[in-house]
């Protein structure tokens, strides 16, 4: 049976056919492709404005994500606790930049890695500008009017009283440091969402050029007005992410940090001061072009009316020129989800810093079991912790962060740890952690269970033995003492 077809004269059929008649292929709703796309767009926005190349007049699909009565102040944050070794400075997330550096996310539960981050050589011989406009419009700048008129709090008369105190003669002056710009991490010139933007505008002028050989002045408008709207959006919230940085000279302890993620994984970062501060114990600023909010909302006011009357103008173009813009709207959205896909690494320029992976290799497969089935052959919260406390040399940042509980027991063995690191007896780094966590807080494994109650009655100890079949616990019970010692009724150790 022949497939019947609708032929224009309202005869029922399968497919449409023709174009632009009342059964034929209508393109009409091909203006809501462009507000399509909205959750990827939304990933890449802060990335997509930190370049000049995202002010070019070009397509882009959800347009609407820019459009935001506010701007964020700091980049997204990763949840892991980071604490500092010596200082014992603690913060509860983990910026975004060391999260690129060395994702979280990948790690496997109770894994263990040990990296050195420093200056690379190219940063350090580079000359930043202090009148840039990343310089100027930092929070931190104290003596630099704003780029766009705004001047800071602080006079610069009270910032060079400052600088004349006399100092306490009791005292080492304390050497400033230089008055450069914060530290700023550029975005990629070619990365994949530039290129995605290069890409786009091309489309775009090679439609406008074919709309303009068809004669069709509707699609033009509409191809300009959508251009606007992503020049001005991208100039409204182009910025730059800022690091904090030291302003003081001062001789300070080296500022190791430890992360620690929510599944027991453990992260021991070895730098200076400098790199701790801008990397971990910092905030991270957005810097913006326009820095004035009254500014950045009249521009997006206005790009939101440019994108209302775009939108009315693509619902009138003509057939063709609709299912041009339509699969290019299209094509992007795939592209920008596929940019998804991505590492992060790859958007931004962190040539600033030198990772290098100095793991030890006894510590290097710390989430995978090891020959045997005593307790620090298996996989564990207290072994990779030990890993972390043996590396660092201290203890102090455990009790900081709140990483193992402040029972009694577990403060038994923070100090039997800090003994083993700081006595250095030989054979301390083969220490039983987890066999010796077993004991004092009283449950061990061995061939057979065991379990052991001692109760203390005054100077009498008694001591019960009782056999379970294949798990030794050990409860000890103090009930009290006749010299009105410590009584501790029931206490499993």
């Amino acid at each position: 049976m022949a497939l019947q077809q609708r032929n224009g004269d309202g005869d029922e059929g399968w497919w449409p056919v023709g174009k632009d008649n009342q059964n034929g292929w209508r393109l009409d709703i091909v203006s809501l492709l462009a507000v399509i796309g909205e959750s990827s767009m939304a990933e890449h926005s802060q990335a997509m404005t930190a370049s000049w190349i995202g002010c070019l007049p070009r397509i882009i699909p959800a347009p609407q994500v820019l459009l935001k009565p506010t701007r964020p102040t700091r980049m997204p944050h990763s949840h892991a606790s980071v604490v500092g070794v010596k200082n014992g400075i603690q913060v509860p997330t983990l910026n975004y930049f060391p999260n690129i550096l060395h994702p979280v996310e990948d790690l496997a539960p109770f894994s263990f890695r040990v990296y050195t981050i420093k200056h690379s050589r190219q940063a350090l011989a580079a000359k930043d500008d202090t009148k840039s406009w990343r310089a100027m419009n930092s929070r931190h700048n104290t003596t630099l009017p704003r780029h766009n008129g705004f001047s800071t709090t602080a006079r610069n008369f009270l910032r060079r009283a400052w600088l004349r105190r006399r100092p306490d003669e009791e005292k080492a002056p304390i050497p400033l440091q230089p008055l450069k710009p914060a530290p700023h991490v550029p975005a990629r010139t070619l990365s994949p969402l530039n290129l995605l933007s290069i890409f786009s505008c091309v489309v775009t002028w090679v439609i406008f050029g074919v709309a303009l050989y068809n004669n069709d002045a509707i699609a033009c408008l509409a191809l300009v007005a959508i251009s606007l709207v992503s020049t001005i959006v991208g100039y409204a919230s182009l910025w730059s992410p800022q690091l904090m940085r030291r302003t003081s000279g001062a001789v300070v302890p080296e500022g190791d940090v430890v992360i620690r993620t929510r599944e027991g994984a453990f992260i021991v970062v070895k730098c200076d001061e400098n790199v701790a501060r801008e990397l971990y114990t910092g905030t991270e600023e957005c810097t913006y072009l326009v820095h004035s909010i009254r500014a950045y909302r009249t521009l997006i006011g206005i790009a939101t009316f440019i994108l209302m009357l775009a939108v009315v103008l693509l619902g009138n173009c003509n057939f063709n020129q609709q299912a041009a813009i339509g699969s290019a709207y299209i094509v992007l959205n795939g592209l920008y989800w596929a940019a998804s896909l991505v590492p992060k690494r790859k958007f931004w320029d962190l040539k600033l810093y030198e990772l290098a992976d100095v793991t030890p290799d006894e510590c290097r497969d710390a989430d995978r079991a090891q020959e045997g089935w005593r307790p620090d052959d298996v996989p564990s919260f207290t072994r990779t912790m030990w890993y972390a406390i043996r590396v660092t040399g201290e203890v102090g940042w455990v009790r900081t962060s709140g990483a193992a509980p402040k029972t009694r027991e577990w403060m038994r063995w923070l100090a039997a740890a800090e003994e083993q690191v700081k006595g250095r007896k030989p054979g301390w780094e083969r220490w039983k952690a987890v066999e010796a966590k077993d004991k004092l807080i009283g449950q061990t494994g061995g061939d057979e269970e065991e379990l052991k109650m001692m109760a203390v009655v005054g100077e009498e100890e008694v001591k019960m033995t009782a056999v379970a079949g294949g798990e030794e616990l050990k409860m000890s019970p103090v009930v009290g003492k006749e010299d009105g010692g410590e009584v501790v009724d029931g206490k499993w150790l």
